[in-house]
């Protein structure tokens, strides 16, 4: 279970939980030892997708932890979920939902109906 309040912590807390020194992660996900040291101090807090996307495989992440871990990135990186994020751009109905949401200025009850109505397929 992991209790990480912030992006580094909880990548620090899986590698211990996996019994990983920063040199065997650092290896396993491409990167050096040095910037993984700066990724678990908070000190860097920008990682592309491509190495979240590796760093998942690793610990092997259930759907929530993922959710956790990019929750985590969005917070401490300013930036937004890059999981939402590559799914919209990857889908222009999407995009366009999400502006007619806007243009209409759909409320939270909106949005729970319509999560409902999804539910239900």
């Amino acid at each position: 279970m992991i209790y990480a309040t912030d992006f580094g912590q909880f990548i620090s807390e899986k590698r211990k939980e996996f019994s990983l020194t920063a040199t065997e992660l650092a290896k396993r996900v491409g990167i050096s030892t040095g910037y993984l040291s700066q990724l678990e101090r908070s000190k860097r807090v920008n990682p592309d997708i491509q190495l979240l996307k590796k760093i998942i495989v690793v610990f092997e992440l259930s759907d929530d932890e993922v959710i956790c871990f990019y929750e985590l990135y969005s917070k401490a990186s300013g930036e937004f979920c890059p999981d939402i994020l590559e799914y919209i751009q990857s889908r222009e109905t999407v995009k366009n939902a999400l502006r007619y949401a806007m243009k209409v200025n759909a409320s939270d009850e909106d949005w729970k109906k319509f999560i409902e109505f999804l539910s239900l397929k």
